[in-house]
């Protein structure tokens, strides 16, 4: 759900980077649409510049497998925030009583969400200012152009004018996020959540388990994840050979498998099932999540298209 950098065994955690605000690009918007230029981050997630109100901008971490919006402590002691009653957070480690903040406007160019109750968490945890989870993007079509580096928010009846050969796969719903069930890993069907806000891909132990019994799992090391609550998820880092969804077809994909909180929180802890990582979602030109039709399209490189 979220993730900071994998940390193999006997290794340090690596350094967290610091951002600087990134223009957008210009004559990007129109109506309804808020074109935002994309960072990558020190792990390859992407990041925007928002702001809290007229402040100035911060970068948040475009996470599509948070189902909240949250802020960094940091953050709301700069800009003194006011702070709510502690709530239940659900991250890849678990359920955890966190403080929460009033954000009163979050703005992302001439789009704004307004009145926000979100977790505050330590900035080195999150590597970022913030996070942007899917209750500030249901209902929207969010589009990852990872060629231009840039970010399309398009609601209402706005939608982004993909190539003709993109993918288009459909998705269920389940507690906000988006779920592909027409995926396979090495011959193992599986179902998929896009996680933006995770450098790696997570596979459960019940694929491990799948794989392991039929012989296709490959040697594997000792690894783990920081959550955003600054706790470790241990497990191990093996490569898959091929991930298929739709028509597209990614190889030689990394992936931990672990017990991930995530899983059992969506229902998905005992069917085999992956958090398809930034590592796994770059592979691709253009990404187009669409909350309201529930269908996520897919563009791959030139070189890799058919015909």
């Amino acid at each position: 759900m979220l993730f900071a950098a994998p940390v193999l065994a006997g290794q340090e955690p690596p350094p967290v980077m610091h951002y600087e605000a990134v223009p957008a690009p210009p004559g990007a918007i129109t109506g309804d649409e808020t074109d935002l230029a994309m960072a990558s981050d020190h792990y390859d997630r992407m990041t925007v510049p928002v702001r809290l109100g007229q402040s100035r901008p911060f970068q948040f971490l475009v996470d599509t497998g948070s189902g909240r919006t949250s802020v960094s402590r940091e953050l709301v002691s700069e800009l003194k925030l006011s702070e709510r009653p502690k709530a239940i957070l659900h991250s890849a480690t678990g359920a955890s009583q966190v403080s929460m903040a009033l954000l009163p406007e979050l703005r992302m160019s001439r789009r704004s969400v307004k009145n926000i109750s979100a977790p505050m968490l330590n900035a080195s945890n999150i590597g970022a200012d913030g996070i942007l989870g899917i209750d500030s993007l249901r209902s929207q079509q969010v589009v990852f152009d990872f060629g231009q580096k840039r970010l399309l928010i398009l609601s209402g009846n706005d939608r982004a004018e993909l190539e003709d050969d993109a993918i288009i796969v459909r998705a269920k719903a389940r507690q906000g996020r988006l779920v592909i069930t027409d995926a396979i890993v090495d011959g193992e069907r599986v179902s998929v959540i896009l996680d933006t806000g995770s450098s790696l891909t997570v596979g459960n132990l019940a694929l491990r388990e799948r794989l392991a019994r039929h012989g296709r799992l490959g040697q594997s090391e000792p690894t783990s994840l920081v959550s955003v609550t600054g706790q470790s998820l241990p497990g191990e880092l093996a490569t898959a050979q091929a991930l298929e969804i739709g028509g597209a077809r990614l190889e030689g994909l990394k992936m931990m498998f672990a017990d991930a909180h995530t899983f059992r929180l969506l229902g998905l802890d005992r069917k085999p099932a992956i958090l398809l990582g930034m590592n796994a979602l770059s592979g691709f030109d253009q990404v187009a999540i669409d909350f309201a039709d529930r269908t996520i399209s897919l563009v791959l490189p030139k070189e890799r298209r058919g015909g």
